[in-house]
């Protein structure tokens, strides 16, 4: 038996079509707010925190496509993950690109014509990717922002700055994505997604992972026994369930928390047991 929940495989047309429709339409919508949002603050340490929220903010709404088309299918999933990662970021440059080299430059003072026009180059830019390469060049060779006390950046800092954006986007959607809901337990009995039980259960701090791990294999469920005492402790961990109703299966995650100390305000959490399967147990 596994010691992990693997997911079946499942990816049929229909859901792929519907997370790539979802994916596609948060990959055309979200590039321009980030266009915008770096042109109104254009620092450089922003602009990270922007790309990297991009990149979540795309692998949770690639993420619910998955949960509605009830993907089980890792490689699916990533495969979808990377098309939309890419695209977002190829049409932030369509973007970025049609509004630096416009008449008007960027401004929200536009009227119908000048929409009308940033639209169109934008649809030329976005089928002409030649084009689009040889202006980002241009924009290299004099740089599109600065530093504080320097000068423009250009050269092979700018694309060394922008290869960093594209990992950072492509590579924060896929990380969202591999890790998000298809690796959430599914019920293939019930043909729906398990739920997390609530509340936690309570145990005492895992310090021995494998030793854990050797008890569940041994069924001595006793150790998931729920114990809020230990809520008294400045390090526990908390048993979180997936199950649902009906099938026998149910998956075990088990989470180290340390209550936070100091300046810190959250609880520093650690998985150390991630969905173990527990068959046949009706009574855990």
């Amino acid at each position: 038996m596994n010691e992990k929940y693997i997911p079946a495989g499942h990816a049929s047309a229909s859901s792929i079509l519907t997370t790539l429709a979802i994916g596609i339409a948060a990959s055309l919508i979200f590039p321009l707010f980030y266009i915008i949002l770096c042109q109104l603050i254009p620092n450089i340490w922003f602009i990270a925190i922007l790309a990297f929220l991009l990149g979540m903010l795309l692998g949770l709404m690639i993420n619910t496509g998955v949960r509605i088309g009830r993907i089980r299918n890792l490689n699916a999933a990533l495969i979808i993950a990377a098309v939309c990662g890419l695209l977002a970021f190829y049409v932030q440059w369509v973007f970025f690109d049609a509004v630096m080299y416009s008449r008007r430059g960027f401004t929200f003072n536009l009227n119908s014509a000048d929409i009308k026009q940033l639209t169109a180059d934008m649809a030329f830019l976005f089928i002409h990717p030649g084009i689009l390469f040889k202006e980002i060049a241009s924009l290299n060779e004099i740089g599109t922002f600065r530093i504080q006390g320097s000068d423009n950046i250009s050269g092979i800092l700018l694309w060394i700055i922008w290869l960093g954006e594209f990992a950072v986007i492509v590579g924060g959607t896929l990380v969202v994505v591999g890790t998000g809901q298809v690796k959430i337990p599914y019920s293939e009995l019930n043909d729906r997604w398990m739920e997390p039980r609530k509340p936690a259960l309570l145990i005492p701090y895992v310090t021995d992972r494998d030793q854990l791990a050797s008890q569940l294999r041994s069924r001595n469920f006793d150790v998931l026994k729920n114990n809020p005492e230990v809520l008294r402790d400045p390090q526990y961990a908390e048993v979180v369930i997936h199950e649902s109703l009906g099938d026998p299966t149910k998956y075990v995650s088990v989470v180290n928390v340390t209550a936070p100390t100091g300046r810190n305000k959250q609880p520093k959490k650690k998985r150390v047991i991630s969905h173990f399967p527990l068959e046949n147990n009706p009574g855990v």
